[in-house]
C-alpha cells in the first residue's frame, strides 16, 4: 500500500482557511464598528455597558479563533513543505540507485 500526499491540496486548504479567517475577522470588525457607533449616539445606560462588554468578548474570541486558524494554516503549509522535501529526497535516492 502506498501513502501519497498532495502538497498542492494541503496548500490550497491552507489558503481557503486563511480566506475564511479573514472574512470572519472582517465581519467581526464591522460588528464592532457598528456597535461602537450605536453606543456613541443613541444607546446609553446599562444596556450600553453590556453591549460594549459583549463587543469586547466577541473581539477576544475572534482573536483567539484567528490565532488557532493561523496555527492550523501554518501546520498545513509546513507539512506540505516537508512532504515536498521528503519526496525530492526520495526521488534523488531512487535516481542514484537506478543509475
Amino acid at each position: 500500500m502506498a501513502f501519497q500526499t498532495d502538497s498542492a491540496k494541503l496548500r490550497a486548504v491552507a489558503t481557503q482557511l486563511d480566506d475564511i479567517k479573514n472574512e470572519t475577522l472582517n465581519a467581526l470588525g464591522r460588528y464592532m464598528s457598528m456597535n461602537q457607533d450605536l453606543n456613541g449616539s443613541a444607546f446609553i445606560g446599562l444596556a450600553s455597558v453590556a453591549s460594549l462588554k459583549t463587543t469586547e468578548d466577541v473581539a477576544t474570541t475572534g482573536r483567539n479563533v484567528s490565532a488557532r486558524f493561523d496555527q492550523v494554516i501554518q501546520a498545513l503549509r509546513t507539512g506540505a513543505d516537508e512532504y515536498d522535501r521528503v519526496e525530492h529526497e526520495n526521488q534523488s535516492s531512487l535516481s542514484s540507485v537506478q543509475a
